[in-house]
Order: C-alpha cells, then structure tokens, then sequence
C-alpha cells in the first residue's frame, strides 16, 4: 500500500470535517498522531512531550478539560492542572484533576488551534511512539485564552515537519495493564467473583438513583485518570452508557465489556475480549450493599 502523503491526509479530512479525530485517522488505517502532524504549519504545531515542561506550564491556562481513554472508554474532567508532583511516574493531584503518568510513554505532542463554530478550539494532545492519543487537555470558555500562545511558544519544537513515523512501543511499560495485575491469592484469602453481564451499568445506575460515591479509573500505558464522587445523569446512547455531569464526562462502550470481576475489597474490573483492562470502579459508603445485589455469572 502507498503511503499517504500529509497533503492527502489534509485532503481527506476537509471532506470529513465532523468526524471524531480518532475515528477518521482509524478510518485511513494511520495512527492519530498522523493526522496532527499533517496540519503542522497551519492548525498544529508540533511541541516538546516531556511531562515536565508541559504539566507545570497547564497551570497559566486555569480551567481546563482533562481528557483521557483506552479503546473503549473515555473520561473527561473540568479542573486546574495544579499539583504536579514529577518522576519517572508522575502525578497531578489537584482535585477534581487525578492523574498517574508514565513519563516514559510521552513521546509526541502537538499543540491545536482550530476553527470551531464557537471560536477557537485549542488543545495540546500527546501520544505514544506508536503515535497512539496518551492524554489531551482542551481549553474551554473558561480558560485563561491569553496564557495559551505564550505555552505554546515555550514548548515548541525546532523540527516543524508534517511527516508522521510510528515506532514500536514497549510492552513493558504499560501504566494500566500493571494496574490490572491482581496479585497470586494467599492463603485462606477470598478469591474474586465474576460478575453477570450488564453489571457495570446497573451499578453505574443503582449509584446515581443513590448517591453513592463511586470511583473510576480510566487509562493507557500512559496515563491513568480518576473520578471520586457522587454521579447523577447516566444515559445509554447506542452501545454506550454515559455520564454526563458538570464537569464530569464518561462514555463507556458497552458491547466491548466480555468480563466484569468484583474482588474482595470491593473493586470491580470490566475487561474485553483480549483480556485488556477496560474500566475500573469502585465506592464509598453504600457501595457494598450495591455490589452485594449483583449476581455472579452462573456456572
């Protein structure tokens, strides 16, 4: 097959202007990041993906959305990027902002300034060598718009090329499938139950109808986000079900949940088909009663 150009890239897109990012650069068989780098010039420009440049420098921005997802799930949060505790594992904790990153993953970043029908739409996107989306932190109405071209200008990059090359990726260093690694049972200890189908969402639900606090965690292998509080609108769409607060956003594809395992201190796992994690979820008070009405798949 012959490689697109950037030109061709940028052609393809103006005849699909609507369709998400992820979607379209999948629909051309090419990474995302390709797709950014081809607007290099124009709408994106490329910049430095070394955590410790651009986390600290998010702060000026104030208000912003914090946007993180795997495949088949997508957590987004309304918060100041304040907090940032450097290291070969970094975090963010400035609440509702939680962020666990591994800096290792952080390899290509791009800032975006497009046209919106609102106006600009800015975001700085990072990916993986693979050129897969890591995290991306979007500008909203709220935020400081004149902080945005001074960050932009400190991060940018002296290589402004719009060729995309993607390189393999260490396997090893996966920040989310280490979290699904679920220690060998001790024992006398309480082994894990499978739960039955649809459980995820009838607990997304009975949490909502209850106000019990729920928590979820959301990542890649670099980047893990979190949500801790009481959640209110949950909406299927489709094969999706969705939490649409303020400030809070999930979108949870259904049809790709295979097993969902509750374990003995109340977390609850939802893995898909090649046994990758897909979403975590646990709660506070009122949580244990919710799980204890969920059945577990029959033998």
């Amino acid at each position: 097959m012959t490689a697109i150009t950037p030109e061709q890239i940028r052609t393809a897109r103006a005849r699909k202007p609507r369709l998400y990012a992820r979607d379209f650069a999948e629909g051309l068989g090419l990474p995302e990041a390709a797709l950014c780098a081809a607007f290099v010039g124009t709408t994106a420009t490329r910049i430095s993906a070394d955590p410790n440049r651009i986390l600290p420098g998010l702060a000026a921005l104030g208000q912003v959305m914090a946007l993180t997802r795997n495949d088949s799930c997508v957590l987004e949060k309304v918060g100041c990027y304040d907090g940032y505790q450097p290291g070969k594992i970094a975090r963010i904790v400035n609440p509702p902002i939680d962020l666990t990153l591994l800096c290792a993953q952080w390899q290509h970043a791009f800032a975006l300034d497009e046209a919106g029908p609102k106006g600009p739409k800015r975001s700085i996107q990072i990916f993986d060598a693979a050129g897969e989306a890591v995290h991306k932190i979007h500008l909203r109405d709220e935020s400081t718009a004149e902080a945005w071209a001074p960050l932009v200008a400190a991060l940018r990059l002296e290589d402004q090329g719009q060729e995309f090359t993607p390189a393999p990726t260490d396997p090893a260093a996966d920040l989310w499938s280490d979290l699904s690694r679920v220690p060998p049972l001790r024992e006398g200890q309480i082994a894990a139950r499978r739960l039955a189908k649809g459980a995820i969402e009838r607990l997304m639900v009975r949490a909502a109808e209850t106000a019990v606090p729920v928590d979820f965690a959301v990542g890649n292998p670099g980047c893990i986000e979190r949500h801790s509080g009481v959640i209110v609108r949950v909406l299927e769409a489709g094969p999706w079900i969705n939490v649409l607060d303020p400030g809070l956003e999930l979108h949870l594809r259904m049809d790709h949940m295979a097993e969902i395992w509750a374990h003995p201190d109340g977390t609850v796992d939802a893995f898909g088909d090649a046994g990758q994690l897909i979403v975590r979820m646990s709660g506070a008070e009122g949580w244990a009663e919710l799980l204890a009405a969920e059945g577990d798949v029959q033998p």
